[in-house]
């Protein structure tokens, strides 16, 4: 123990520590006035004035601080100056608990549900279990209404794009299982002693079957069911699906923009790849998780396992990816056995996949919403990521080296995410220069800090005016890709013949074909870094003039260039625009799959 002596002009007081130095306990006190003040900060540590914000007089000169001195020493030694003197008392956020027997708070526990404990939800129920007003549209193989884990739970009427009917309350639109592999890990019923706990309690699910029973689907079906869901009420929307082979193409940005633009917030999944790292989005993008649109529109999720580690076949990257979240042996109703295929009732599966951390991060955003209903969709987002805890220091060799920059702001923290406070420092679209790292500038575009490079400062923020900050002021925000030229912009690497426009945050090659018939001139492009150039998405090719009409030498099929795609047209259509007084524009076998397709226009 130790024993402190303070002399003052008329007083000799012997304070004692109530323990070791080392140990301060949290008080709360009322002065009779703030010339008290200097006093109190002789004893306490951590001096906080309250209620500064509040002109009741009830309210005026309350402090809290920390003391490692007891409560009668203090009252003794402050007599006369206060009101009350009180110890604080220090609430502590209680784990809630479900009684479904595949629950568990024990984040490593991976033979039941280790990721809402490590995800934080189980701390997270403590102030909301969720709200039925909350929609969210699973974009999937449609959803087990039936499932005994799911019966009961509140859902929304859906719409199959491949049948093209409606799917009403109560049905098995599911002829696969993913989707209702997803749908549990959201919104499986708790507290009903069987199976699984959702993410939320209560909670809306609407079942928007875009995929067959293979799991296969196109971009059209997608955009069409977002659409839909935005037409149709819906708050989020969970895209389980992408990958590789998904094609890219400006019906689907579009319809990621009219969602986005009705306040629905988008959550993709990396995908999936076949590498022993998974691969990098920046070089090779998958969509819809890559289909920002500039502005990070959709969240992108990487999978992590009970460690925190990503995932072997989890996709990552700094352009596309926002945060991670638990995909690895996850346990989920389904209803169809995964090995045969068959029909499988009221069933369980364990399953892997950044498919499944999805539903993770959706089920955070509606519990935000639930608890702030009036928070826009870039509100959440930007809280999810803020609130993200860093994973990178657990990933030195998980991206092929280290998972640095490459994994977002880290794996999601939902009982975080519902802080009341959560400062942010600044806004979309504020310019900050860094003043400890030589004046670097940095702009805030889509929840991230995304560096400006001196050709990008020269060419669009020269005369724009900054803020001042420090880096640590920018932590909230997670790196970003570099930030972009304007659009219509020609860059290229140094040593290196390929050719870029830049248009809507995204780069694209330039065959020579198009560069000498878009009149484009070799003047006009510029050398960049290679740092630079690789943090920015690489689209299709860039397509001929708009109303262009090609083919190549060896086939018949004409395509016509609209909204910057490749429209296939026959020969009624081709006669009746009148196309045939134009010129046909002849490009080489091995180019045509690298333009973006649309769908044909025929007669």
């Amino acid at each position: 123990m130790i024993t402190l002596f303070f002399i003052f002009a008329q007083n000799f007081v012997i304070l004692q520590a109530s323990a070791s130095d080392s140990i301060a306990s949290s008080f709360i006190i009322k002065l009779i006035s703030y010339k008290n003040y200097d006093q109190l900060v002789q004893v306490g540590t951590n001096v906080k004035k309250r209620f500064a914000e509040s002109n009741n007089q009830q309210f005026q000169n309350i402090y809290t601080f920390d003391s490692i001195f007891s409560a009668n020493d203090l009252k003794s030694y402050l007599a006369g100056n206060f009101v009350y003197l009180e110890e604080q008392k220090v609430f502590k956020t209680q784990d809630v608990f479900a009684n479904d027997p595949g629950f568990t708070t024990d984040s490593r526990n991976i033979d039941r549900q280790w990721g809402l404990a490590r995800a934080g939800f189980n701390a997270a129920w403590q102030k909301t279990t969720g709200s039925t007003n909350n929609i969210v549209a699973i974009v999937d193989t449609g959803i087990d209404e039936t499932h005994e884990d799911l019966r009961g739970a509140s859902f929304a009427p859906g719409f199959d794009f491949i049948s093209r009917q409606p799917i009403v309350n109560g049905a098995d639109s599911d002829d696969n299982g993913h989707g209702t592999l997803v749908a549990g890990i959201l919104g499986a019923r708790a507290n009903n002693a069987i199976g699984i706990a959702g993410a939320n309690w209560q909670i809306t699910l609407m079942p928007l079957k875009a995929l067959d029973a293979s799991g296969k689907g196109d971009a059209v079906s997608v955009s069409e069911a977002l659409v839909w869901a935005a037409d149709h009420g819906a708050q989020f929307i969970n895209l389980s699906l992408g990958g590789l082979g998904f094609g890219h193409d400006t019906t689907l940005a579009n319809a990621i923009t009219y969602a986005f633009n009705k306040n629905l917030l988008m959550v993709a999944a990396a995908g999936n790849d076949a590498a022993a790292d998974g691969g990098n989005l920046d070089i090779n993008p998958v969509f819809p998780v890559c289909d920002d649109n500039n502005f990070n529109m959709v969240i992108g999720v990487a999978a992590t396992d009970q460690n925190d580690i990503k995932t072997q076949f989890s996709n990552f990257g700094k352009n596309c990816i926002d945060v991670t979240a638990p995909g690895k042996r996850i346990l989920s109703t389904i209803n169809f056995d995964p090995l045969t295929q068959r029909p499988s009732p009221n069933s369980y599966a364990y399953g892997s996949g950044t498919s499944l951390a999805v539903p993770f991060v959706v089920g955070e955003a509606a519990l935000i919403r639930s608890l702030y209903p009036q928070a826009t969709n870039v509100q959440i987002r930007d809280r999810i990521i803020s609130t993200a805890e860093s994973v990178d220091g657990l990933n030195l060799s998980q991206c092929g080296g280290s998972c640095r920059w490459f994994l977002g702001a880290g794996r999601i923290n939902a009982a975080a995410s519902l802080k009341a406070e959560i400062a942010f420092g600044f806004k979309e679209g504020d310019l900050i220069k860094v003043s400890d790292l030589n004046g670097a500038v940095y702009e805030i575009i889509g929840g991230q800090r995304r560096l400006v490079s001196p050709f990008v400062y020269n060419q669009r923020f020269a005369a724009a005016s900054f803020k001042s900050a420090s880096f640590r002021q920018l932590s909230n925000f997670p790196e970003g890709s570099y930030v972009t030229p304007t659009d219509g912009t020609l860059v290229k690497y140094d040593l290196s013949p390929t050719v870029y426009y830049i248009q809507n945050g995204q780069k694209f090659p330039v065959t020579f074909q198009v560069f000498k018939q878009r009149g484009l001139s070799f003047s006009s492009v510029n050398t960049l870094s290679v740092m630079e150039l690789d943090s920015w998405v690489t689209a299709g090719f860039l397509a001929p003039a708009e109303g262009s009409l090609l083919k190549t030498a060896g086939s018949k099929t004409v395509y016509w260039v609209v909204g910057q795609m490749l429209h296939p047209i026959n020969y009624k259509f081709f006669v009746e625009r009148g196309l045939s007084i134009f010129p046909i524009f002849v490009i080489s076998e091995a180019d045509i799959n690298g333009f973006a397709k649309g769908e044909g226009y025929i007669r």
